[in-house]
């Protein structure tokens, strides 16, 4: 519909034409800027770049990103039919996955390489779950590849490995490799490529003047967070992200912290539009905990329901006839 702008579709779609070029991340519309890597950390781009080489348009990122997102629907099937036992469920929620306005905004702002996350995390979780090694790797690396931060989303899932699954070796180098990515992706590579300190670090100093003072200030001065949450409504951000899924995901808060350093990405940031889920691409990466979450929550709820339904039977009275 040309509905969209330079920022970001121009920047991204530059950029991605001269990875395909052998100018790897290469832009010029943004004054200071160079590099794509100065901004984010998107290695993703480089395979993406790919597509241009069959139609060098940014219309096939649009087609790209859709069917991505679309098969995201699938390990949120495999997940729900392996964990209720039910066909006509998983259904239910394959089709919630795909109907989430957090991720059809997303998908419809633009192409963004984080918008393909999502999908990738759903994977990966999935396969954590059935003990597929190698498969749960290749769709982290994915994940991990679309943006600088989902390698966080990643090493909450070695946390999950190691505590929850109890499998030391598998979660304590999924934890190792991310946290070493994390610090080159946050730390060093923007600082290579710009010059400077990573430029989105301004949207924090409310809160510290750098990541251990943010850290350490956590710690001493809680009613400094608590106050900025109360401000940029966190409640009201929740109630956005659980409804569509009738907030079952409540139900099972352990797989919600899953997602816990995006949320803190988003909710402490002084830059409102990161607070806003179902008209931009911030709240995306949470999705996959939401529908994790929701998924057990329902087993949760399922099971509940059931002891409580085989108590009240145990506990009524009833008489035989003899006619």
């Amino acid at each position: 519909s040309f509905g969209s702008r330079a920022l970001d579709l121009g920047n991204m779609g530059q950029a991605v034409w001269n990875t395909s070029q052998g100018h790897w991340f290469h832009q010029t519309n943004q004054p200071g800027a160079t590099s794509r890597l100065s901004l984010h950390v998107e290695p993703i781009l480089i395979p993406v770049s790919w597509l241009y080489w069959v139609y060098p348009s940014p219309e096939i990122l649009f087609v790209f990103q859709s069917i991505v997102v679309a098969l995201g629907a699938i390990p949120v099937f495999a997940l729900a039919r392996r964990t209720l036992e039910s066909e006509w469920l998983a259904l239910i929620f394959a089709s919630a996955y795909l109907l989430m306005p957090a991720l059809q905004a997303a998908t419809l702002l633009d192409f963004h390489a984080v918008t393909l996350a999502p999908t990738f995390l759903l994977a990966a979780f999935y396969f954590l779950e059935v003990r597929r090694p190698f498969l749960f790797a290749l769709f982290a690396a994915l994940a991990i590849a679309c943006k600088e931060d989902m390698a966080l989303l990643v090493m909450m899932m070695g946390l999950y490995t190691l505590i929850i699954n109890r499998q030391v070796r598998w979660g304590t180098i999924t934890i190792s490799l991310t946290a070493f990515w994390a610090f080159l992706a946050v730390f060093v590579i923007p600082r290579t490529f710009a010059g400077t300190d990573n430029i989105h670090w301004n949207r924090y100093d409310h809160l510290g003047d750098s990541a251990v003072d943010i850290v350490l200030n956590m710690l001493i001065q809680p009613q400094l967070f608590i106050n900025h949450l109360q401000a940029v409504d966190a409640i009201g951000y929740f109630r956005l992200l659980l409804a569509p899924t009738a907030y079952t995901a409540l139900l099972n808060p352990v797989t919600l912290l899953l997602a816990l350093p995006s949320l803190g990405i988003n909710l402490l940031s002084n830059f409102p539009p990161m607070q806003r889920v179902n008209s931009l691409i911030y709240a995306a990466p949470i999705v996959p905990a939401v529908m994790i979450s929701s998924i057990y929550g329902s087993r949760n709820l399922r099971r509940f329901l059931e002891r409580i339904s085989q108590r009240f039977a145990q506990a009524t009275p009833f008489v035989v006839k003899n006619t």
